[in-house]
């Protein structure tokens, strides 16, 4: 059964996105081709190309709406301590679990860790994240690298373990100041 994108609301990026990721629960992302992203998004070729330039694009997009979202609420907050970061970065991954699925799901891994490597960097360069040391490219690396592997188990674990031992967790090793 095909489902029709009615409402208005969603967006032609939405779509793609959407029929994207639901793809990607039913078969391998490898498997996925930009044809089927655009029968499955009920958009034409041209539309996919003027969003987008590839399957890993459309991947990317979600991850950087899942981000604003992410930035917006810590504006909304206006608290920036590491357990206010760290609780709303962990409360919005959890909220996208199956984006989260997906993405392990298909082994795509190395996607999340270039975007959170991206994220990590202007997060601390506009200190809303402090670090105890200076910030370098080798520290960046490992706090993605750490995150990525942590919300690679956590997916896999079905993200059963509550937000607050994540955020515990994350305080001990991520070299983040707590205030």
């Amino acid at each position: 059964m095909k489902k029709k994108f009615d409402d208005k609301k969603i967006t032609t990026k939405q779509q793609i996105i959407f029929g994207l990721f639901e793809m990607m629960m039913e078969k391998p992302y490898a498997d996925i081709t930009v044809k089927s992203i655009c029968e499955k998004a009920e958009v034409s070729r041209m539309t996919f190309y003027r969003n987008f330039h590839t399957k890993e694009d459309v991947i990317t997009g979600q991850i950087d709406m899942v981000y604003s979202t992410f930035i917006q609420r810590l504006i909304i907050q206006n608290r920036f301590t590491f357990y206010d970061v760290a609780t709303t970065f962990f409360t919005i991954i959890k909220e996208n679990q199956l984006m989260m699925e997906a993405i392990v799901k298909n082994d795509l891994s190395n996607i999340l860790l270039s975007v959170l490597s991206e994220y990590i960097k202007q997060l601390i360069d506009n200190e809303i994240l402090k670090t105890r040391e200076n910030s370098s490219e080798m520290l960046v690396a490992l706090i993605s690298g750490g995150l990525t592997e942590v919300i690679i188990t956590w997916t896999k674990n079905g993200m059963k373990q509550p937000v607050d031992e994540l955020v515990i967790f994350a305080s001990k090793y991520m070299h983040f100041k707590i205030n």
